[in-house]
This record gives structure tokens, sequence and C-alpha cells, in this order.
């Protein structure tokens, strides 16, 4: 059953979008509602997994790590081995993003690798793990990444969260790995809890914190939502260029980041150009979509390819490696 937003969830969540380590209190003051019913609400979609969790955006190019999106194509695999398989790769401390769904691919991996020597041990690690269930597997480096706002709470006033390639590493002390480690799964974390888990005064957590965000290490903290609760269809749509100016592809790129349906934009190397997370309706509304696309930019898109996201396993910015 589809559960529908009222205009004070939306309110809610459009500041959560914005900014989901705000307080209560910070949020009704901006929206005109009580601490306590802002509290209540908020509450009342985590219990209903509208909200599944609240993360942290992590500048992984700055510590030095490049993202690598890995796509397979399995076979010969019933449910209950699918699943375990899923929960395995949901382990690995390298995956910091994995998605099941239906189209050329099943699964969908983000990896994190400071060197193409570390990269290959992990797409090693993974293909090993699906053993004779692989029928095939390709993979894509991504150059830079725009995450936008969700449009259907935010569809005027959203924001975006940009990421690129490696870039020169900035060095981080123990504390601020340790501080990094319990907020990025959580962004919504209090300071309270930080100290009781990572033993990190509170005045400390607040200080790194707010550096952190200072040198951009810290993008922004996002609530993860279960589109599909709110009857939203999400696509994962993979393009391929034709050989075109880099003015025309700022064009269609400008285009996509306008489009009231378009969630994520990930610009990459590899079997893909451009990669869209899309969410509709409705097939119908997306396959228009495709044929929108199709119609403007016709001397851009060369192929395209779709996975009809079924579920978001893991989603997590923290490279366990920093750790090692």
């Amino acid at each position: 059953m589809k559960d529908k937003l009222t205009r004070k969830d939306e309110r809610i969540l459009s500041e959560l979008d914005k900014n989901s380590r705000q307080t209560d209190s910070q949020i009704a003051k901006k929206i005109g509602l009580s601490k306590q019913v802002v509290n209540y609400r908020i509450n009342n979609l985590l219990k209903k997994k509208i909200i599944t969790d609240f993360y942290t955006t992590l500048d992984i190019a700055k510590l030095g790590f490049n993202s690598y999106y890995v796509f397979l194509q399995l076979e010969k695999i019933d449910k209950q081995k699918e699943e375990e398989l899923i929960k395995q790769l949901e382990t690995l401390d390298f995956v910091g993003w994995l998605i099941t769904g239906v189209g050329r691919w099943d699964v969908c991996v983000l990896l994190f690798a400071d060197t193409m020597q570390r990269f290959d041990s992990q797409l090693s690690q993974i293909t090993n793990l699906c053993g004779d269930n692989l029928y095939d597997y390709n993979f894509t480096i991504l150059v830079s990444s725009e995450h936008i706002s969700y449009k259907f709470v935010t569809p005027k006033d959203y924001s975006k969260v940009r990421q690129e390639e490696r870039k020169e590493k900035i060095i981080l002390d123990k504390t601020d790995i340790a501080i990094l480690k319990q907020i990025a799964p959580n962004a919504r974390i209090s300071l309270t809890e930080i100290q009781k888990k990572a033993k990190i005064p509170i005045h400390t957590s607040a200080y790194r914190i707010k550096s952190l965000e200072k040198q951009e290490i810290i993008l922004g903290y996002k609530p993860k939502l279960d589109v599909a609760k709110l009857g939203y269809q999400w696509h994962l749509l993979l393009l391929k260029f034709q050989n075109i100016s880099e003015q025309r592809k700022k064009e269609f790129i400008y285009f996509c980041e306008n489009h009231k349906n378009i969630y994520y934009i990930t610009q990459t190397i590899g079997l893909y150009n451009l990669m869209l997370d899309i969410h509709v309706k409705t097939s119908d509304e997306f396959r228009n979509m495709i044929q929108v696309l199709r119609d403007k930019f016709s001397d851009v898109i060369k192929i395209y390819e779709s996975i009809f996201v079924f579920k978001e396993h893991k989603i997590s910015y923290f490279p366990e490696e920093l750790l090692k």
C-alpha cells in the first residue's frame, strides 16, 4: 500500500533533504510547527520506513579514493542463493553502495579504492563470491557526480552535492576518522552518542565536524527514502554517448540537472558515459521521458540501457580502508 505524504510531512522531508543534521527545533522554527510535532512526524516516517536511514555524504576523492561502479549479470541462481550473495556483498567493507534490480544487470555495487591494484583485488573478491552464478560483469570509473535533492518533495528549492575523481589527499588523524565512522551511516547521531561510542568529548566532536564541513570532506547530510512506498519507481538509466562536443555534452547534462524526475547524475569512464537516477510514477512516464531525451538529444545518445531498481541494500560513504 502506498503512503501519501501530508503537506507537513513534505515540508519536514524537504528540510531533512537539505540538511538531515538539523535539530527538530531548527526544522520546527523554519516551517512554523512545534518541536514536538516535527519529532512525532519524523519518528512516524521512520516507523513507516518511508525514511530508512540518514547518511552523511563524504568527498571520497579528498580522502584519496576513486569510485568504481561494478555491474553484475547473474545466471542459474534461485531467490535464496541470490539473497545470500547480496548479504555477502553488503558486508564487504569496500562496498559503499549496493542495489538490485531488473534489466541487463541484476546488481550494481559502488567500490572505493585508492589504487588500481586494490580495485583489481576487490573486483576479484566480488567475482569469486559470485562463482558460477556470474554470467557477465563490467565496470565504470566515476569522473564526477551530482547528488540532487528528492525533487518530488523539494521541486524548486533543491540543493546539489558534487563529487569528483580522486584529487590530492587530505590526511585525517584518528579523531577525525573515528568521528566519520560514527556520522557516515547515521547523519543525525547526537554528539552525546558520539562521545559514548567513540570516547570523544562533545566539544571536540562539534569542532571537528565543523572543520570537516569547512574542508568539504563532509558534503552534506541526507535522508534515505524508500520511494516505492510513496508510489514512485526508481530507474537507473545508463547512457553511452556519440562522439560529441564538450559544449553539447554540457547542454545535455544541464537539461538533466533541471529535469523534474532526475535525482542523481553520475559522469563515468568505461562501459557508460552517464548514469541517471530517475523517479517516476509509472512505466509509461519513464518511457515518455526516454523518448523526450532521444528526441532532444539524438546526436548525443548512442546507446541506453536501464535497471529497474528493486532495492537499495547499502549506502555508506565511509571507506573502511581509512581504519587500516
